[in-house]
């Protein structure tokens, strides 16, 4: 009896042990869920899919819309990423390549994003590509489908000029490939109009359309989202031909573009707030503190920027960057490369070299070192000429002056008229 009374009290105890155990593991749960709660995350997971695993779209100078949902607990952020990938279509001639972010803020439960479309005039039947979501972020776990496929129907008929020729279809890829966007409706017809008005003047349409497509490189839109990211990459990773790489470059670009079309109420503060948040992420990524670690001495930091631009700035522009860097933290660091980016002397310094870089990532779609050429002979060709035609002094922030050099390079019309631009909308 004695035996089975000390049995009970081992037993008792340890019911008691595990009990206080199991009352402080849901303290600290409920401490937890509390914290998250007051922090502004979600307590639990959020899924993210597609709304469908399918999407079909007809060929054309079009888009389709896509949507990825957010179900279970959506009180917090949470973020995804997605990226397109060829599989008959190709985004070279049938659609646009995109890669980028879907962003929830909380209480978020929907996201859309455009998959832009092209036309040809190549009899191809119907054609897919998929889109891939991946890296959930804040509670944010893949659902099904996290892939889906989007079909292009080709027209039953496919003949004619060359698509390209039209000037619909000329201005509406260039939106698609200069910006990452479907032309709007006061912007379309205003530059198609720049061409029309030259009736059946084939001098005054070839010189309306080299005008009109290095609009869109000079436009503000371009200049302060594709040329800004530019401009980032050469200051944190250096003044090499191969930075950035084109995919690189498509993310960055559709981060800063995000909805911003120069014109709408509101675009100006969209655009800083878009730049502002790309320049705080940039800093942060894993690859910008391998090269700028976190307590970098200012002056460091700041001439190590400049010396990665290739560029000598003035006493103001130098002291301008210090000024902004503040303590080192992540804003400071974020002001310091935009102050660093945004001065004359790297806005002119990489002024040729990025418009270059441009003809092969918008007219061409594809890094300069690519096939055909596998190799930068083109690139070094067309970057020489430009140097050749600029002239000392030229302000390339004013339109004209910046119009006036393009058109002296006549690399423009080269890039617009070559077969292998011409040869992704026809034979």
């Amino acid at each position: 009896m004695r035996a089975n009374n000390v049995r009970f009290s081992h037993t008792d105890r340890r019911d008691r042990i595990r009990t206080r155990r199991l009352i402080l593991s849901l303290a600290i749960v409920c401490g937890l869920i509390a914290t998250a709660s007051r922090l502004g995350h979600a307590a639990g997971p959020s899924v993210v899919a597609f709304s469908s695993s399918a999407y079909s779209v007809q060929e054309g100078m079009t888009f389709r819309t896509i949507t990825v949902v957010r179900t279970g607990d959506v009180s917090g952020p949470a973020t995804v990423d997605y990226k397109t990938a060829d599989v008959s279509a190709s985004q070279r001639t049938d659609y646009t390549g995109a890669i980028g972010t879907l962003r929830f803020a909380a209480g978020e439960s929907s996201k859309t994003f455009d998959a832009l479309i092209s036309e040809d005039i190549k009899l191809e039947g119907t054609e897919t590509f998929t889109i891939t979501l991946s890296n959930g972020t804040g509670q944010a776990l893949l659902g099904n489908p996290s892939t889906t496929t989007v079909s292009i129907t080709d027209d039953p008929i496919e003949t004619g000029p060359n698509p390209i020729d039209f000037n619909n279809i000329f201005v509406g890829q260039h939106y698609h490939d200069f910006l990452s966007r479907q032309g709007d409706a006061s912007g379309q017809p205003f530059w198609e109009s720049q061409i029309s008005v030259c009736g059946s003047n084939q001098a005054c349409i070839d010189d309306r359309r080299t005008n009109v497509s290095a609009a869109f490189f000079l436009s503000i839109e371009f200049q302060q989202t594709g040329y800004f990211v530019i401009r980032a990459h050469k200051g944190a990773f250096g003044n090499s031909k191969s930075n950035p790489r084109y995919l690189t470059f498509l993310r960055d670009q559709r981060r800063v573009g995000e909805g911003v079309v120069v014109g709408n109420t509101g675009w100006e503060a969209l655009l800083d707030a878009n730049r502002e948040a790309f320049l705080e992420e940039f800093v942060s990524r894993s690859e910008f503190v391998a090269v700028f670690p976190q307590g970098v001495n200012v002056f460091t930091y700041v001439d190590t920027l400049f010396a990665n631009e290739g560029v000598t700035p003035t006493p103001s522009e130098r002291q301008a960057a210090v000024n902004a860097y503040g303590t080192g933290n992540t804003l400071g660091r974020a002001a310091a490369l935009r102050s660093v980016i945004e001065s004359d002397s790297v806005f002119k310094a990489q002024y040729n070299p990025a418009f270059v870089l441009m003809q092969y990532f918008g007219y061409l779609r594809r890094d300069a070192d690519d096939a055909p050429d596998n190799n930068f002979s083109g690139y070094d060709f067309w970057l020489n000429k430009m140097n050749q035609v600029s002239v000392p002094g030229e302000n390339v922030r004013d339109d004209d002056v910046a119009l006036a050099r393009v058109k002296r390079a006549d690399m423009v019309k080269s890039f617009i008229v070559s077969g292998e631009y011409r040869g992704r909308f026809g034979l």
